[in-house]
């Protein structure tokens, strides 16, 4: 079995071939977005690059919403489970249908009508003429811009939080436009391969989650610095510049794009959302210690298969948590434990429903069994 999922996992003709393109194309389109300077000669209007006079965020935005509002609309067609590998899948689950069709609404409306068609529809010299104007470097994912925005902070230190503390991060898998392509591409055919064989695993790449906690450390002192500076308080232009250089070319270019979009055939579709988002480390550390309610809770049903563990977009070791030589132990895990972004990959993968979410607002339960498994010790979590 575990032989012809292997030969099932081997990347084909026409995967290579895609990939042969799709790394040089998105390294391209990326530098040709934010940084048209790097290939144009001095002094030239980098509108060259505008396409039937909309300017390349538009294109981007408009193939990247058309992946994923397509694909969505695939799955919530078809009613079919993607995250199960047999061929005869079962009818796709009320909560994945639910989130689907969230991240077919918010990509859709929030993240593509909004901020690039109706905009265009009401600017001087119509639809099909945009100015020229820079790439967007301040996305609400990089934290920084809450200290320029009352609206935006509210948004991020309020809302958000208590968004965290009844649903954990499921705001990663239902609503992040950042995530929207993760969560689209993972139940692809070539997705979910790229989620099982190259998802980083293991106590390694659990460590290196510590990368996420110190670019949120700079976004937070950038911000700090930026809120300082438009008060009037303190001024440091050289370092301001040094700063936003940083947080421009590392941060939103290198790690953003470049490898969190290109890396999803190597790396798996959560790369970023892993070890760069500073938004996503915000909300574990919230979950954290806010004691979140958000919890993913075994039965006693488990027969230690690891489909749950291979499914996980996010590296966690689900499995560790449900059965442990031979045995199921039952110990339930969230935001105080892991990253997970709720996206019930492992629940609707498992055959005989061994795990599930705990009802919101209230803890989960958790059977945690003695290591010679003559009894088990009921507890409630987070009590």
């Amino acid at each position: 079995m575990k032989a012809l999922q292997r030969d099932k996992d081997r990347r084909s003709l026409a995967e290579w071939l895609f990939l042969f393109f799709f790394f040089p194309a998105v390294a391209a389109f990326y530098v040709i977005y934010k940084y048209p300077e790097w290939v144009l000669p001095a002094g030239t209007d980098p509108r060259v690059f505008y396409l039937f006079g909309k300017n390349p965020g538009f294109w981007y935005a408009t193939v990247y919403t058309a992946l994923v509002v397509g694909t969505c609309a695939w799955v919530l067609w078809t009613g079919r489970n993607r995250y199960q590998w047999t061929p005869k899948k079962k009818p796709l689950s009320r909560y994945q249908r639910w989130k689907f069709t969230s991240i077919l609404l918010s990509q859709a409306i929030a993240f593509y009508l909004l901020p690039f068609i109706v905009p265009g529809l009401v600017q001087p010299g119509g639809f099909w003429n945009d100015s020229l104007k820079p790439a967007n470097k301040a996305a609400h994912v990089y934290v920084w811009p809450a200290f320029q925005s009352w609206g935006l902070a509210i948004y991020l230190f309020v809302a958000i939080p208590i968004v965290v503390w009844f649903f954990g991060k499921r705001y990663c898998s239902w609503f992040c436009s950042c995530g929207n392509l993760a969560e689209a591409v993972g139940v692809l055919p070539w997705g979910a391969k790229w989620v099982r064989r190259y998802t980083p695993r293991g106590p390694v790449a659990k460590k290196l989650e510590v990368l996420q906690l110190w670019l949120l450390v700079f976004a937070m002192f950038f911000g700090v610095m930026l809120f300082l500076d438009g008060m009037h308080l303190f001024r440091a232009p050289n370092l301001l510049a040094a700063l936003r250089s940083t947080q421009d070319l590392i941060l939103d270019f290198a790690f953003g794009a470049i490898i969190g979009v290109g890396a999803y055939p190597v790396l798996g579709t959560r790369i970023w959302c892993r070890y760069g988002c500073p938004l996503a480390q915000g909300m574990k550390l919230v979950g954290s210690f806010t004691r979140s309610r958000f919890a993913v809770v075994p039965n006693e049903k488990c027969k230690g298969l690891g489909l749950c563990t291979q499914v996980c977009p996010m590296g966690i070791d689900v499995a560790s948590y449900a059965h442990r030589d031979k045995k199921p132990i039952m110990v339930s895990f969230g935001l105080d434990k892991e990253a997970c972004i709720g996206c019930g990959g492992c629940i609707d993968v498992c055959p005989v429903g061994a795990l599930s979410f705990a009802p919101i607002g209230r803890a989960g339960h958790a059977v945690v069994a003695k290591m010679d498994f003559q009894e088990t010790i009921s507890l409630r979590q987070r009590a």
